[in-house]
């Protein structure tokens, strides 16, 4: 390459702007002061801008020919710093509310990372600060995913030092969703090996102190000052998730470790510790020692933050005691003798955290005014205190971030939100009971209905493949034609299966939290809950041609519920209005309710005809002894009732039991909800006419120990001489041809509105595996793990199987243990409808074969007919019921999930 002048120049402009911003950061790393910040990015930031395109577009990495022009520092000693440099930036404009320049910012150094980066170098100084903006955005799974990339790419890379930072940022965002098992199964080993990397008498290195440092020397330093901040940042961090986990012993042997170089850091941990032991006054004693630091450095009870110096820790930059203000006053608070003093610190901290926003903080700030307010009986005051708190902590569940951080993540937060709706339910006030009752119900199902279909989201992924790949083993080894003697191969079998289960669920749980719909949710899952309650409480709507209903119009209610302990909150929303009560339940009521769960699961999938399921006649339990009588008398007095039932009230045959001494469905037509929010979105009204697919499995393999099912093949041909010929969408699929490959087919090809799938066939119940219930077809099994990563374009299912609709209970698999509270929607008739179906028609208890049979062709008959999916249940239910000939328990489950 020629000598060129104005190449000379510039070579020697890009020199001196690295020199500049190379000088400003040394700078920085030794203050930490916010003045030589400000100088670092006014020096570092106009080289992206100026000098660093022009050197890449024209030389790339090459020296500009032979000559004295100066040698270009190398693009990635340039482009380092400088990416590090826009997280910090973004940081900044975001703290003081500049989110456009924060996002520009951060859009900027994704693509400096992307251009000029390797992938090591990324997942070293890029990777943290980006996942934890994308967890601060909502995008958990997608931060997670980072992470663990880059966690895998560097130790890889023989960069352990690197891979421990990443790590920590991993523990710490798995702290915040309650995962702390996970997050400290994570840190193992970390801390020996960090231990073992100290040298003899190594401690902080003190850049700040003003030495002059020689380059080899300095890059020692660095690299001993960073292994130290790792060391503490890991300690502190494990002490906290002890804490959490309460070894309340092991994290104070960590945290007075920390005391001589964290100070009041650690001090502050201390106290919070006491006040987890329940020592409140060990706690005051050590916050009256902290006091000369955060409360002379600007804490004021009344005015909230000011200006002011304070003692830190050597070594940490000036802001370090912002963020640990708030936490500060909310322990004052906590430990105060007097109401409003503890008001008083909670305004402080609230006022600390408006200007560096901390959502964890936040959230427990509010939910402590809250008690405080309600405990002084200033009962409006502290309703809005729990509302703030409990709209902070909604925040995070605007996505599902899958099952076991949206049951973790909540956990912890379920208290506050009980507290809250007990003061609602207190104060009458059936709106606000009704959303916080709507809000602790299957949330990830909502907002999952509510996501929009993406262009070209039918590919499959990798994972989906995958998916698909694993189901197909796990089939041959519990489908292929094997006997059930015990011995090496059935032990080796049964060892393939349960790896391949595990396998299962952990790809079914990275499909749903990747979801590539999540991405586009930023301010919040759309779902509309007024919407939803001005669908339920309008007075008058009319059904498209549905006979026996004068006009078309009809009146409809939905009775929420709710079970904590020994009462259920019951919520009627009607055309009348809102109201909400609550009803103690007796102990023979709460028996009967464990009674009845028990035998719920130990006969799914059992000869049904053994087993008398029908709940009000076989324990004299009827719906009033379970919901307030005047409430019960509002949601009669509509011609559709929607009943969103919570916990085991899920699996009661609602249709059945017992209301005013008489069956429910015969007052009313009945329909469940998995929570009242679904409502806008499966509230599609329902077509007169209607076409149908018919797939059923009579046989299977006798070693699976499935009874045959004699009537499927009379049932299927009864609904081809209901329908005709010219109603059925698809040649009916039975015998071998029912198999996995035919029904994927029909639910990837077939449907349209006004379509029906007609299901009959054996289904597993989901027992503590909730990826695991499936239907049992010719050639192996079509679980909930396939069916929810389709979309299905029926309106109408029918699962004329047992157990469909049984939900887990208590604590089930999906990475490890997980203790569900959150109410998960997770069957397969649920399944059906968050893929796309409108209505669903399942039990959550087993069914007779005759049973079924005879349930589906009665609604299928009225459905014809121009009845709406629920009314013809309605009318199925009674059909049998004048009949006499089945006996109730062995079709008392069957259920219209929908609204229509």
């Amino acid at each position: 390459m020629p000598r060129d002048n104005d190449h000379i120049q510039e070579w020697t402009r890009l020199a001196t702007r690295t020199d500049q911003a190379v000088e400003a950061s040394l700078r920085w790393l030794r203050t930490q002061r916010l003045t030589d910040f400000y100088a670092y990015a006014d020096a570092a930031i106009p080289l992206i801008e100026e000098a660093l395109p022009a050197y890449l577009d024209r030389w790339g990495e090459r020296l500009p020919g032979p000559g004295l022009a100066p040698v270009p520092v190398p693009v990635v000693k340039i482009a380092v710093p400088l990416v590090q440099q826009h997280h910090v930036a973004a940081d900044h404009h975001t703290v003081v509310g500049q989110v456009r320049e924060a996002r520009a910012l951060r859009v900027r150094g994704e693509a400096l990372a992307g251009r000029h980066l390797t992938d090591v170098q990324r997942a070293e100084h890029w990777t943290g600060g980006h996942a934890e903006h994308l967890f601060a955005e909502g995008h958990i799974a997608r931060a997670m995913d980072l992470l663990v990339r880059a966690d895998g790419l560097l130790c890889a890379g023989d960069r352990r030092l690197a891979a421990v930072g990443v790590r920590l940022t991993h523990a710490r965002l798995l702290r915040e969703l309650g995962d702390h098992d996970k997050a400290l199964l994570l840190l193992e080993g970390f801390e020996e090996w960090l231990r073992a990397q100290q040298r003899p008498g190594e401690g902080r290195v003190g850049l700040e102190n003003g030495h002059e440092w020689s380059l080899p020397d300095l890059a020692r330093a660095v690299e001993a000052e960073q292994r130290f901040h790792l060391f503490q940042r890991l300690l502190d961090l494990k002490a906290g998730l002890f804490a959490d986990t309460e070894r309340y012993a092991e994290a104070e042997r960590l945290y007075r470790e920390l005391r001589p170089d964290m100070g009041p850091f650690a001090g502050l941990q201390l106290a919070s510790l006491a006040w987890r032991r329940g020592d409140a006054g060990a706690a005051g004693e050590l916050l009256d020692a902290l006091a000369p630091v955060f409360e002379d450095s600007g804490v004021s009870k009344a005015s909230g933050p000011s200006e002011g110096p304070a003692e830190l820790p050597s070594g940490y930059p000036e802001g370090a005691l912002d963020f640990r203000r708030t936490a500060y006053c909310l322990l004052r608070a906590r430990v105060a003798n007097a109401s409003e003093e503890a008001l008083e610190w909670c305004a402080a901290g609230l006022s600390t955290a408006a200007d560096l926003p901390q959502p964890d903080l936040e959230w427990k700030l509010h939910a402590e005014r809250a008690r405080l307010l309600r405990s002084a009986e200033r009962f409006t005051s502290a309703q809005a205190a729990y509302g703030e708190a409990v709209r902070i902590v909604d925040q995070r569940r605007r996505v599902s971030t899958g099952l076991r951080w949206d049951n973790s993540y909540l956990a912890e937060r379920l208290p506050v939100l009980h507290e809250a709706l007990d003061l609602a339910v207190e104060r009458r006030d059936a709106l606000a009971a009704l959303g916080l009752m709507d809000m602790l119900k299957a949330r990830s199902f909502a907002a999952r209905l509510a996501l929009l279909p993406v262009p070209g989201a039918d590919a499959p992924t990798a994972d989906e493949r995958e998916l698909a790949e694993v189901t197909a083993e796990l089939n041959a080894l519990e489908y292929g034609d094997v006997k059930s003697e015990p011995g090496p191969d059935a032990a080796a079998r049964a060892a393939g299966a349960r790896e391949l289960r595990i396998r299962r669920r952990r790809l079914v749980e990275r499909i749903r939290r990747d979801d590539p719909r999540w991405r586009a949710v930023t301010e919040g899952a759309p779902v509309d809950f007024e919407e939803a309650v001005g669908a339920v409480a309008e007075r008058v709507w009319r059904l498209p041609g549905d006979p026996g209903v004068p006009g078309g119009r009809v009146r409809r209610a939905a009775l929420s519920l709710y079970r904590r302990q020994g009462r259920v909150v019951a919520v009627v929303v009607s055309p009348d209005g809102v109201e909400v009560g609550a009803q103690v339940l007796s102990g023979e009521v709460v028996r009967a309710l464990e009674e009845y769960g028990k035998r719920l699961r130990e006969s799914a999938g059992a000869d049904v005809d053994r087993t008398p399921l029908d709940f009000s006649p076989a324990f004299g339990v009827a719906l009033e002894d379970l919901v307030p009588r005047r409430l019960v008398e509002a949601a009669l007095a509509a011609d559709t009732l929607l009943v969103v039932p919570h916990a085991d009230l899920h699996g009661l045959p609602w249709q059945l039991l017992t209301a005013l001494g008489r069956p429910l469905v015969r007052h009313t037509a009945v329909g469940a909800l998995p929570n009242l929010t679904s409502l806008p979105t499966l509230d599609r009204p329902s077509a007169r006419s209607v076409r149908v697919s018919l797939f059923g499995v009579p046989d299977q393999p006798d070693h699976l120990g499935l009874n045959q099912l004699a009537e499927v093949e009379g049932e299927l041909c009864d609904l081809e001489r209901l329908y005709g010929s010219e109603r059925l969408l698809s040649r009916t699929a039975t015998g071998a041809r029912a198999d996995v490959r035919t029904l994927l087919g029909l639910l990837d090809r077939q449907g349209g509105p006004g379509t029906v799938l007609h299901l009959s066939c054996h289904a597993t119940a989901a027992g503590d595996d909730p990826y695991d219930a499936g239907l049992h077809l010719a050639d192996g099994r079509l679980g909930i793990a396939q069916l929810a990563v389709r979309r299905v374009r029926y309106d109408e299912v029918v699962l004329s199987a047992c157990s469909g609709a049984l939900r887990p209970g208590g604590t089930v698999r999906a990475e490890g243990r997980v203790r569900v509270v959150g109410d998960d929607a997770i069957t397969l008739a649920h399944v059906f409808q968050e893929t796309g179906a409108a209505f669903v028609l399942g039990s959550p208890a087993p069914v007779g074969d005759r049973s079924a049979r005879a349930f589906g062709l009665a609604w299928h008959r009225h459905r014809v007919g121009g009845m709406s999916p629920l009314r013809a249940a309605r009318a199925a239910a009674c059909n049998l019921l004048d009949e006499g000939r089945l006996a109730r328990h062995n079709w008392a489950g069957f259920t219209g999930f929908g609204c229509r």
